[in-house]
């Protein structure tokens, strides 16, 4: 289990979740603490208009002219005690009532009450006027908003001791004109304190609500995702580890969801895995048992085909070569030659249909009747019909073999052959090759009662017989293309100078050169004889 206690796929989901919850924190104390913050704003900015309202009630707007030009009196005085006592008790830091110029270029103070808590505050002096181009534009706009349009403005600002609000308030006069603007400013002092209160409390808020979250989230997590997770690979570790033992660790897995799914999935995959594995190591058994009854019978059938060149040292006028190249480990083509006598030679080139096994085998029965025929001294013809009505008895399989088979009289040079749906052999006389072609009778085992066709040509010293089967003319490349009974003549019509082993070896060597590797499906046999002086 030391693979689920060391489990990084957790360590790694509980840092994201941790994360993820003190990003949450972070950004819930963010937008709590500014939806604070202008809601107190929004608060002082209603109060300080208020004032503004209380105080604009004060003064007489009609007044404002005849004291800048008649100087102050009784009047101006209980309105100044007035908004003095209002700046004094509402905390106020300052209220002042001003005469703005046409131009917006100065403006003249006709009330201007200062708190005494401020901080190096001094009062304007009456009738004072002070320039306004050291203002900028949003300031300038805000007195035109007022003067202009008789609305009033709010300014705040926010500094480290809370910040202040400015409240721009028109004074209309009787006719309904502006005739001067007042302006309070209202610190925002206990801001700052409800500020840090508040952040205080929002901070612990949303860490115990985090903390919360993210132990039941990773709680939730692990118990639902990071364990069968960490089940399942250990599970698929320990089935690599014990060669497809499981543990049975996946039963603990309850989960009704995609998990669970997969639990049970990974779960019959082993158990499948492993029938598998007992399937797969029995036939590789079997295959290899096989493997090793095929290399025998390979060698079997290797042996049977006569295989010493040159074949008879008393009969220096026969040259011969002979190969067979199965398609597979055992095949169905066969060669063979022999004496039936002292002035006697027969030579045999069969191919049996299919390939494999059962190919081989018929290929056993037919080499064997037909030698065993030969030996009684019957022409090739005869030997076909008594050989075929043996073997189409009982040929459920369907089997059926190709031959082509000649019987050589030494001494005279007579050769008498039968053709059972074979390949024309190619023969050497008056200095030139051509195919010996006639008309092919039925193959052997195809349908009893044939009679076979007798043919005879007159062999004369240096004469060649080139006997194949259609495994060397259906050889094909990989454009499937064949190569064909006119490369062969090409090829052969090279060889006139050379002995039947280097015949045999000339040809194999065009036809691998021609398929270049393309795989083959047919039996290659070929057998070169020579009637020498």
């Amino acid at each position: 289990m030391k693979t689920i206690k060391n489990s990084i796929l957790a360590i790694e989901l509980v840092i994201v979740v941790i994360l993820f919850g003190g990003l949450m924190c972070a950004l819930t104390t963010y937008v709590g603490y500014h939806q604070f913050k202008n809601q107190m704003a929004d608060m002082y900015g209603t109060t300080t208009k208020e004032l503004a309202s209380t105080a604009a009630s004060y003064i007489d707007a009609d007044k404002l002219s005849s004291w800048l030009l008649q100087g102050r009196d009784q009047q101006w005085q209980e309105t100044y005690e007035r908004l003095d006592v209002l700046t004094r008790t509402a905390e106020l830091a300052y209220i002042y009532v001003t005469v703005i110029e046409d131009n917006y270029k100065s403006r003249i103070y006709v009330f201007d009450t200062v708190n005494p808590l401020v901080e190096g505050g001094k009062a304007i002096p009456f009738a004072y006027s002070s320039s306004l181009e050291n203002k900028d534009e949003a300031y300038i706009n805000n007195i035109k908003k007022v003067i202009e349009k008789g609305e009033s403005y709010t300014s705040i600002v926010y500094n480290r001791s809370g910040g202040h609000v400015t409240i721009g308030y028109p004074l209309v006069k009787s006719d309904g004109s502006i005739e001067a603007m007042l302006g309070i400013v209202k610190p925002m002092t206990e801001i700052s304190s409800y500020k840090k209160k508040f952040l205080r409390s929002m901070l612990i808020a949303a860490l115990v609500l985090t903390v919360i979250f993210i132990a039941f989230y990773t709680l939730t997590l692990y118990m639902g995702l990071i364990k069968p997770i960490l089940f399942i690979t250990y599970e698929t570790s320990h089935f690599a580890e014990h060669h497809g033992e499981l543990s049975g660790i996946l039963k603990k897995i309850k989960n009704r969801d995609e998990i669970g799914t997969l639990a049970k999935s990974v779960e019959k995959m082993s158990e499948d895995m492993n029938r598998y594995i007992i399937d797969l190591t029995q036939a590789t058994a079997e295959k290899e048992r096989l493997g090793a009854e095929l290399n025998v019978a390979t060698q079997i059938q290797a042996e049977m085909l006569p295989r010493v060149f040159p074949p008879y040292k008393n009969h220096p006028e026969l040259e011969l070569f002979a190969s067979m190249t199965p398609a597979k480990e055992v095949g169905g083509d066969f060669y063979d030659f022999y004496m039936i006598d002292d002035d006697h030679f027969a030579v045999v080139v069969g191919d049996v249909s299919g390939k494999g096994v059962p190919a081989a085998l018929f290929m056993v029965i037919t080499k064997t009747l037909l030698k065993d025929a030969a030996m009684h001294c019957l022409s090739p013809a005869e030997i076909f019909t008594s050989i075929n009505s043996v073997l189409c008895e009982g040929n459920e399989s369907g089997l059926f073999v190709t031959c082509w088979m000649g019987i050589l009289t030494i001494s005279s040079g007579e050769f008498e052959f039968a053709n059972a749906g074979h390949n024309p052999p190619l023969l050497y006389a008056d200095g030139d090759f051509s195919y010996l072609k006639t008309k092919p009778d039925l193959m052997l085992a195809g349908m009893e009662g044939i009679k076979y066709t007798k043919h005879s040509v007159n062999l004369k010293k240096g004469n060649r017989l080139f006997i194949y089967t259609d495994g060397v003319t259906e050889a094909s490349n990989r454009e499937n293309q064949l190569y064909g009974e006119d490369r062969l003549l090409n090829i052969i019509k090279k060889t006139t100078e050379l002995s039947s082993r280097q015949v045999l070896e000339l040809v194999r060597k065009d036809i691998d050169g021609f398929v270049n590797g393309a795989q083959q499906f047919d039996d290659i046999t070929m057998l070169e004889m020579t009637y020498k002086d």
